[in-house]
């Protein structure tokens, strides 16, 4: 997330290996081609800010590429590697687009010069630095209302944190945060809630998913005593009870359409009635919901209310899972750690390195909350001085039923990967721009791919 994009174009493994720890540590992206094909294609399908080119690769001269490259991605940025004594005389690097050159034999830190020169580095370190002092700021407001803030250092974490600061300043605006289970969405709901001016009010978490339809308007609306029988008392629904709060509907997009209608016309309305009641009573509350699921397929099978979903995603903040900000892992483990720790009246007790870069590994299926439950066992378990990674029992529990996939043993590779494709088309019911972002590759891809394997839109997935 928020990473700068780094393409080297060329043999110089000098390059690669020497700006290896430079780009890692200032949160970059690094892609590596030797070939001008290798590399239009990560061009096309990654963000990438700026180029380094070496001109002189292969024993062939580079010139025409940098002006390619130029005239299909006119933002990039590039920096010539060339040879000394062709500096001059033989091609005009800037003309052809390039930001800036260096010469053979080459010294890294110029290179990393070049690129902290570069307008997109000095942008990026602007952007970080922003998300830094709003991450502090976040932090400690969370500190000092006794709220359990996001704990992190990637991008991410520290970009969801300025979005909950921002949000919070408006007591109205419906947020909708998305993310796969147990990413932390009800931890981005109640940060909301406690830095608004909603704080003193009321906060209600209700799941959605676990609500029957029969239950719906008694459970939301609440209902006047005598409503119907069995009502011997009146009930106040969430609505009323999150009045002047925050109520966070988790799984929203789990409630089947004729529910979406009715919360809807309460988003709109501001004022609901209970059962057996005309009574009006009027609203005032923020609604904050959540979901796992892609809304776009949703809204493509019509089992999500479009205009619903336009009313609840006035404000949008999504949280990436945790395999793909990896830098969280160790900051987290520490933390978790020391909580389980405390509760458990043990002494905190270090993980071990070989543990860290083993866990490190693993996906995480389960993200955060995976990661929580790992390490309250292991500290509850272990009575050793360190935490080795047998304490945290990754990888040694299998998903019930689960078995081998036999394409893995008759299938060779291009097979795989055109049932992989045709299983992603299916699944989106043949969507192009869905299944591309399911394999991570851009529509002009996946079509050069659907070509290429002869996968026709009508064509059905064959298991």
């Amino acid at each position: 997330m928020n990473k700068i994009g780094i393409l080297i174009l060329g043999d110089e493994s000098k390059v690669v290996e020497g700006l290896n720890g430079f780009l890692n540590d200032n949160e970059f992206l690094i892609h590596h081609a030797s070939e001008p094909m290798q590399a239009n294609a990560i061009l096309e399908d990654n963000t990438i800010n700026f180029v380094l080119l070496d001109l002189e690769q292969n024993g062939k001269f580079n010139q025409n590429i940098l002006k390619s490259f130029k005239l299909r991605y006119p933002d990039l940025e590039t920096i010539v590697i060339d040879e000394e004594n062709k500096q001059s005389g033989r091609y005009n690097s800037h003309k052809k687009g390039a930001v800036k050159s260096t010469s053979k034999p080459f010294i890294i830190k110029d290179i990393q010069k070049l690129i902290e020169s570069s307008h997109s580095f000095i942008k990026f370190k602007k952007h970080q630095e922003q998300l830094d002092l709003n991450f502090t700021h976040f932090t400690k407001e969370m500190k000092d209302k006794d709220v359990q803030a996001m704990v992190g250092v990637s991008s991410a974490i520290k970009t969801i944190s300025s979005l909950i600061l921002l949000v919070a300043k408006s007591e109205d605006t419906s947020v909708i945060i998305t993310g796969e289970s147990g990413t932390g969405k009800e931890l981005v709901a109640r940060g909301i809630h406690a830095l608004s001016r909603r704080k003193s009010g009321p906060f209600n978490a209700v799941n959605c998913s676990a609500i029957p339809e029969s239950l719906f308007e008694s459970e939301f609306f609440g209902f006047r005593k005598g409503a119907f029988t069995g009502a011997m008392e009146k009930s106040m629904g969430w609505f009323e009870l999150a009045n002047n709060g925050t109520l966070f509907l988790d799984e929203v997009t789990e409630l089947p359409l004729l529910m979406q209608g009715k919360l809807l016309r309460v988003l709109d309305d501001k004022t609901i009635y209970k059962i057996g009641s005309r009574e009006e009573i009027k609203l005032n509350l923020r609604v904050v919901s959540a979901t796992n699921k892609d809304i776009h397929q949703l809204l493509d099978r019509n089992t999500l209310r479009l205009d619903l979903f336009h009313r609840l995603n006035s404000f949008h903040i999504h949280i990436p899972p945790l395999r793909e900000r990896k830098e969280d892992i160790p900051v987290l483990l520490k933390y978790f750690v020391r909580e389980f720790s405390r509760r458990q009246n043990k002494p905190e007790r270090p993980v071990e390195e070989h543990a860290i870069e083993k866990i490190l590994e693993y996906p995480f299926p389960g993200n955060v909350r995976e990661l929580k439950n790992l390490v309250e066992r292991a500290v509850i378990t272990s009575e050793e001085p360190i935490l080795k990674f047998r304490d945290f029992n990754i990888g040694t529990t299998k998903k019930p039923g689960a078995v081998a996939n036999p394409l893995l043993k008759t299938l060779n590779l291009q097979e795989v990967e055109r049932r992989t494709i045709s299983d992603a088309l299916a699944k989106t019911s043949f969507n192009v721009t869905r299944a591309a972002a399911i394999l991570s590759i851009s529509r002009q891809r996946l079509y050069r791919k659907m070509e290429k394997f002869s996968i026709q839109c009508r064509e059905l997935s064959v298991h």
